[in-house]
């Protein structure tokens, strides 16, 4: 596959078979990570492959109950009853990428999201479906997301950066949206 067929035809899948993602195709999906560019070499991002359907679906209920309440102007972490009863950001995916980098790092964000984009075409390539969900706030910020953390063995000043969502689309791919961005301005 032509690296432009992956750019014009993936698209974001928020509904997933049961089926799991096997290690072999997940490892296959990683190996463009060594290939991202990063700021000054410093290669910090971390990636945790979580396929645990707890974890899983507490840090999705997290992280949907910390994108609302960022919404409605609430930036203190959520109780663990608010987290309970939210759906989830990650919707019924099998397999969950969680990207981590240094908390005090200004580029940790790009870093990220720049790997999660190369992930999400690789992933296509290998006919596996994504969904870069971003983050605006710690959803692990709370006591049990800290020990959730500490347990994937991500060290202490890491925090999420976003979470790249995999498995393979329930029903029919998504197509293609209207867009128009042949607006360019030279200067």
């Amino acid at each position: 596959m032509e690296l432009l067929d992956a750019v014009k035809g993936r698209r974001s899948v928020r509904k997933f078979t049961d089926l799991p993602v096997s290690r072999d195709t997940i490892e296959k999906i990683l190996e463009v990570t060594d290939y991202c560019p990063n700021a000054g070499n410093r290669n910090s991002t971390k990636i945790v492959v979580i396929t645990d359907r707890a974890v899983i679906d507490y840090i999705g209920k997290a992280h949907m109950k910390v994108i609302t309440n960022f919404n409605k102007g609430i930036i203190a972490p959520p109780t663990d009853e608010e987290i309970e009863a939210a759906a989830s950001a990650f919707h019924n995916a099998p397999t969950v990428l969680a990207l981590f980098g240094p908390e005090n790092f200004y580029f940790s964000s790009p870093d990220a999201y720049i790997m999660a984009q190369n992930i999400a075409l690789a992933a296509y390539e290998q006919g596996v479906s994504t969904c870069i969900v971003g983050e605006v706030l710690n959803s692990l910020a709370t006591e049990k997301g800290k020990r959730i953390q500490k347990e994937m063995g991500i060290p202490e000043g890491y925090v999420p950066q976003t979470f790249v969502t995999m498995g393979y689309c329930d029903g029919e791919y998504p197509k293609h949206p209207k867009r128009n961005y042949s607006d360019v301005i030279y200067v």
